[in-house]
Formats: structure tokens, C-alpha cells, sequence
């Protein structure tokens, strides 16, 4: 029995939450999968522009011209293929492939960034539309929220180099607070750029992870650090409760004030740290990457 064939497409970063979908994918042994998209080589576009290290840089199997980020004609990928797929899942987190696949293909799209895109034109051409924050769905999405790779975001035993680490952009709030934290003798891990190992064994070197998001968005980082063991603080939005119990998995705030005194708390107290940190990682658990393929491919070739 031939195995289903399916698609993934998007932009190909050296980081992105479609490398980790791409990634989780690749462990089915039940699927044929090819990967199209464009291709930014070493390059991404955060922080007006950075170069990471060449082993990231993986091209999917079909590349577009990079010309092509919205509303490119899905027919100028299909016409690169030598099969008609099962499955084309869009992981749209910018680039969209305008119309359909053809009937005997299931169209679906995973929207990334509800909280900072217009999904309106994908919704339209979708067979099934996931929205990866509850908070920002509209009527008919399938929730499917972010999640953490096991290999890329798990525990490690490293030596304590930092209090606290947070990688990601220098959001005016996230840098107003980790500069309070500096002023109070924090020893803050706060850059842009470090990814997959490297960012795993920085956050290992921590003993507490930050997060403040910059809208009502539940971020990836928040499954991330608590499924790399790390005591989290992170500001309260609508989603989070949806998966943690807020104060007791994680420590919530909603000021500045606040989020400074949980982390010097956590800091002054090892065993509530170590508690926190076992509570958010035992909640964590379900939440992979593979769990949100799974989900895919049950609502689509396997329902």
C-alpha cells in the first residue's frame, strides 16, 4: 500500500516554527513528505537583518524564487511536482499560495501569526484552517497551538552561567524589564540570534526563563522553556491558562513590577525554583510538534 504524499510549504528559514513542523514531519514513518517553499539560505529578516550558522541552513526540496512570498499561484509549485499530493499543509507564517491543489489534494494551512497577520484570503481557499492562538481564531478554525520539539528543547544538565535568559526581539517592554532586573544584580541572558543547540544550552545555563509577549499572543517560547525544565515567568494572555495552571506551573504577572519580584523570588528560593520548573515541565509533556501532526493528519487524510 502506497503511503499518503504530503507537502509542506512555507518560507525556509534557518529558525522558524516551520522547521519544527518540517522536523516532526520527517520522524513519521507513515507518509511520504516533500517540503517547497523559499529558501532565505543563512540569512533571517529579525533584528534588521542576521546570519546564522551554515548548518542551519537547509533548503526544502523545491525551492521558489524568493519573488515569490505572497499570492503565488499554487500551480507554479505544482507544476515542479511529479505526483499529485494527498495532503499540502501551508505552514503560512508569510507566505501564501494563492488557489487550490487539486481535488484529490486536501488544502490546509497553518496560521502562525494571527496575532500580527490578515489570514482573511487563506481562510477562503483552506479545506481546514488551524490558528496556532485561540484568542485571535475566527468562526470555523481548528485550534492547533504551538508547541516544543522534543530534541531541540529538552533538559540538560549545564553549568548555572546566568539567573535568567530570554532570546528573542528586543521588544521595548522585554528590555525595560530586563534592565530592571540588571539594576537589581540579575544576571540577564537577553539576545537575538542564537538557535536550535545553541539556544538550548544557553536556556540549560539558566535558572529561570523569561518571557513577556508582544501582544495577546501565547508564544512558542512559553512550551519551549518549560519543556527545557526552566521555572517560568511569563506575562498573562488569554491562551495560557489553556494549558497551565497560572502561579502554580508558572509564575504570571501583568506589570513590570511584578514580573521583576517573581523572578528575584525564584532566584531567592531554589526548591520553590525546582518546584515550579517540575510542575511546568510535567504540564508541558503532550504539547510536541509530533502531537500537532498528529492532529493534522487526523482531521485530513486520516479522519
Amino acid at each position: 500500500m502506497n503511503k499518503p504524499r504530503v507537502v509542506v510549504s512555507g518560507i525556509f528559514y534557518p529558525m522558524a516554527i516551520l522547521r519544527y513542523f518540517e522536523a516532526a514531519f520527517k520522524r513519521r514513518q507513515d507518509i511520504e513528505l516533500t517540503t517547497v517553499g523559499i529558501y532565505t539560505g543563512r540569512s533571517i529578516p529579525w533584528g534588521g537583518g542576521m546570519v546564522l550558522a551554515e548548518r542551519y541552513a537547509q533548503p526544502p526540496d523545491i525551492v521558489l524564487p524568493k519573488a515569490c512570498r505572497q499570492g503565488v499561484p499554487i500551480q507554479m509549485a505544482l507544476s515542479k511536482l511529479d505526483f499529485v499530493p494527498d495532503l499540502w499543509v501551508q505552514i503560512d507564517a508569510g507566505m501564501w499560495l494563492k488557489g487550490r491543489a487539486p481535488k484529490k489534494t486536501q488544502n490546509v494551512v497553518v496560521a502562525t501569526d494571527p496575532h500580527v497577520l490578515d489570514y482573511g484570503g487563506q481562510r477562503s481557499s483552506a479545506d481546514k484552517f488551524f490558528c496556532m492562538q485561540k484568542h485571535y481564531a475566527k468562526k470555523g478554525d481548528i485550534y492547533l497551538p504551538y508547541a516544543y520539539d522534543p530534541i531541540w528543547h529538552r533538559p540538560e544538565v549545564e553549568p548555572k552561567r546566568f539567573d535568567a535568559a530570554l532570546l528573542g526581539l528586543h521588544y521595548a517592554t522585554r528590555s525595560r524589564w530586563v534592565s530592571r532586573l540588571r539594576a537589581h544584580g540579575v544576571r540577564v541572558k537577553y539576545e537575538l540570534g542564537p538557535v536550535f543547540e545553541e539556544a538550548r544550552t544557553i536556556y540549560n545555563q539558566a535558572k529561570v526563563g523569561l518571557n513577556w509577549s508582544s501582544r495577546e499572543d501565547l508564544v512558542a517560547r512559553v512550551f519551549e522553556l518549560a519543556a527545557m525544565g526552566l521555572p517560568l515567568v511569563t506575562n498573562n494572555v488569554p491562551d495560557l491558562k489553556e494549558f497551565f495552571t497560572p502561579h502554580v506551573d508558572v509564575r504570571v504577572f501583568n506589570s513590570l513590577e511584578v514580573a521583576t519580584k517573581l523572578v528575584r523570588e525564584l532566584l531567592s528560593d531554589p526548591d520553590m525554583a525546582q518546584e515550579v520548573a517540575a510542575r511546568g515541565h510535567q504540564a508541558v509533556k503532550p504539547h510536541t510538534y509530533d502531537a500537532r501532526v498528529d492532529q493534522i493528519l487526523k482531521e485530513t487524510i486520516y479522519a
